[in-house]
């Protein structure tokens, strides 16, 4: 009796413990054969690279506020006309 309630307090706090998803601002999804989510990413620049040869895309964390995701730098524009 006694083990089996030590063995329940430790699997009580194995999962309250353990974290649902990475605590990153940034998310990978990848869909297909080889499809998965990471949101384990801080910053655009790891996302791209983690999501880039598998035909993923990146988008903020949905489990982080919105004043912490880092901003997209805006793309270099050349002039159309002269």
């Amino acid at each position: 009796m006694r083990a089996l309630t030590t063995c329940g307090v430790a699997a009580g706090i194995m999962l309250l413990a353990a974290p649902a998803m990475a605590q990153g601002t940034w998310c990978a999804e990848a869909y297909g054969a080889g499809a998965y989510r990471n949101c384990g990413y801080y910053s655009f620049q790891q996302c791209l690279a983690g999501a880039s040869g598998v035909g993923g895309h990146c988008y903020p964390s949905p489990w982080v506020s919105k004043a912490t995701v880092e901003p997209r730098k805006p793309t270099k524009r050349t002039k159309r006309y002269r």
